[in-house]
């Protein structure tokens, strides 16, 4: 009998001790789970910040803008070759590396331009500019400014001609004051030809930190006062909204030449959007970006040659103006982010009409790479009849 009670207590204590460590058991891998929970759910990486945060438009420029504005609803619409293929495009920030006056002390021993290389009396924090040489317009000159592109510009005020100016009194018992009388004088000197400045600029391109062959650089003015010259930088074989300029005045001599001191550097592949799904960020205007030069050559030739034989009517404020996209053009488009930093980033030119202005610019990389700016919001400025 007391054997029979000891077996059975030790049994029953047994059985007790195996619920407990079950439970402890039970309750430690819980508490592992949780604690493994936890830690994959930590180790999730954040959500990639956006590598650029795209410059807003000023308030000013915005109320400007609605000053000049229509206020047309333009609905945008595919039209039936239009593209729903997305691909992947590289963005390069245009990087300034370096010290400005050092760059300057290379571009003037290029161009001829001595002294001593410093802030410029409009320097500014927001576009720091530095000069090379007198800046009363007394001699040659070498302009920078270490922001956005870096662009620079060197001018030599003796390449260009002063007007012959005669006085013409005013006639007796007029209260009115005289006036000048001025006439341009003839050109001083030979103009190389065509071929011979598109090498001398190549060579002079190429000193300056630009290469690019004599056959690859564009004739933009070629009359008895100079010959100017235009050179494209190129990214991955297509054309970008950097453009180097060159101009010789009679003599000839060299009258002017600009350029841009930022490198391009990869910053990486991304996903685009395709045309299609681009149309929505043409609505919306805030997706812009400056394509190549070569975009707005037929615009320019609009004004050159007018508007002859053209019916074209301006559309009214509150009208709704639907347009049919037809095509697109990868493009490289340059932008600036909100610190003052210039990129080229893919986008699309988009075609729809068949005159040179029916093409507008757009930005194709994926959500998430670029953060828009906060609109503006403007009221449009509504004007009687009349107006």
């Amino acid at each position: 009998m007391n054997t029979t009670v000891k077996a059975d207590a030790l049994r029953d204590a047994w059985s007790r001790l195996l619920r407990e460590r079950q439970t402890a058991v039970t309750a430690g891998v819980a508490i592992v789970a949780l604690a493994v929970g936890a830690t994959v759910q930590s180790v999730f990486p954040p959500e990639p910040a956006p590598l650029i945060v795209l410059a807003g438009s000023s308030e000013m420029g915005a109320e400007s803008y609605a000053d000049i504005g229509l206020f047309v609803d333009y609905e945008y619409v595919a039209g039936a070759d239009l593209s729903d293929e997305a691909g992947t495009g590289t963005v390069y920030e245009l990087a300034l590396t370096g010290d400005p006056r050092e760059l300057l002390d290379t571009l003037g021993s290029v161009f001829g331009v001595e002294g001593t290389p410093g802030p410029s009396q409009f320097f500014d924090d927001l576009w720091p500019g530095y000069v090379l040489g007198p800046e009363d317009w007394t001699g040659p000159m070498l302009n920078l400014t270490w922001s956005g592109t870096g662009p620079w510009y060197y001018s030599d005020p003796a390449a260009y001609q002063d007007p012959v100016c005669r006085e013409i009194p005013a006639d007796e018992g007029v209260e009115e004051p005289g006036r000048f009388d001025c006439d341009n004088p003839e050109p001083r000197g030979p103009l190389p030809s065509v071929t011979e400045a598109r090498v001398m600029a190549s060579e002079l391109l190429a000193l300056s930190g630009l290469d690019i062959a004599p056959s690859d650089i564009q004739v933009l003015a070629h009359d008895e006062w100079g010959v100017g010259l235009s050179a494209i930088v190129h990214i991955d074989g297509q054309e970008t909204a950097l453009e180097w300029s060159v101009f010789y005045a009679p003599g000839p001599v060299l009258a002017s030449v600009s350029g841009h001191a930022a490198t391009p550097v990869s910053r990486g592949t991304f996903d685009l959007v395709s045309p299609v799904s681009a149309l929505d960020r043409l609505k919306s205007g805030q997706w812009w970006g400056s394509p190549a030069p070569e975009y707005h050559s037929d615009f320019d030739a609009v004004f050159e040659g007018g508007l002859a034989g053209e019916e074209y009517t301006l559309p009214e404020p509150g009208d709704v103006v639907t347009l049919t996209v037809t095509s697109a053009d990868s493009a490289h488009l340059l932008v600036w982010d909100a610190g003052g930093t210039a990129w080229i980033v893919p986008g699309y030119v988009m075609r729809h009409g068949a005159q040179p202005w029916n093409a507008s610019a757009v930005i194709s990389v994926r959500e998430g790479v670029i953060e828009l700016p906060e609109p503006v919001v403007v009221e449009p400025l509504m004007y009687e009849q009349g107006e």
